[in-house]
């Protein structure tokens, strides 16, 4: 799932990135992924709209936000159901999440990794079936599973901050599959609604860091 993100973010010549043309999304673009037959990606048109923003935060702090269960809650509703390790580090590992809707009915299953190092961190997640999740809970190989991976990275930059901690920068994309959506042609609803997701988890996340108090700690 991480390879699938990087490559989603890397700038790469098939990776055409294009300006999105509404109010405030100066620092946001958007890229179509036209997959079909694709090994790893679910047949159809997907749509990624991807910014980045800089937070005068430690990146172990904006981490342990974005994927500490007594936090989570802040920017989406989950439940963590199980996970293993991955990596030496206890913090690295692959989750099993719960999305439920406000009258606690299970909306989505996500799987989630996360990872971190001194030189950078990253929160990945993408929604599976159910069935896909009992057959790699049973033995089977998750290699080629047709996800579409969302998340974060953080690296660190700036001068110092709080605590003596340097700032951030949080890069956060999301991917949705999008029927309305062409290779050559976005589907302006679809660019507003992913826009509206990306730019309301991006000050989360800011008055989260702003505010000790937004913690939960």
């Amino acid at each position: 799932m991480m390879r699938k993100f990087w490559a989603n973010l890397s700038d790469l010549a098939e990776n055409i990135w294009r300006p999105v043309p509404l109010k405030g999304a100066e620092n946001v673009l958007a890229m179509i992924i036209n997959a079909e037959d694709e090994e790893g990606q679910p047949p159809g048109t997907s749509i990624v709209i991807a910014t980045t923003v800089w937070v005068l935060t430690s990146p172990r702090r904006v981490f342990d936000f974005l994927n500490n269960e007594g936090t989570r809650n802040r920017w989406r509703h989950v439940r963590e159901t199980g996970y293993i390790d991955n990596g030496c580090d206890h913090g690295n590992q692959v989750s099993i999440l719960e999305v439920k809707s406000t009258e606690d009915q299970i909306v989505v299953i996500l799987l989630q990794e996360i990872y971190t190092t001194l030189t950078g961190s990253y929160v990945t997640f993408a929604p599976v079936e159910a069935s896909t999740l009992d057959m790699i809970l049973n033995g089977g190989s998750p290699e080629n599973l047709p996800i579409l991976p969302s998340g974060f990275s953080i690296l660190p930059d700036g001068p110092k901050g709080n605590e003596g901690s340097t700032g951030s920068l949080v890069t956060m994309a999301f991917q949705i599959l999008d029927t309305a959506s062409s290779a050559t042609y976005i589907s302006p609803d679809s660019v507003a609604t992913t826009f509206k997701l990306v730019m309301e988890t991006a000050e989360c996340i800011k008055a989260a860091m702003l505010n000790p108090l937004n913690l939960g700690t």
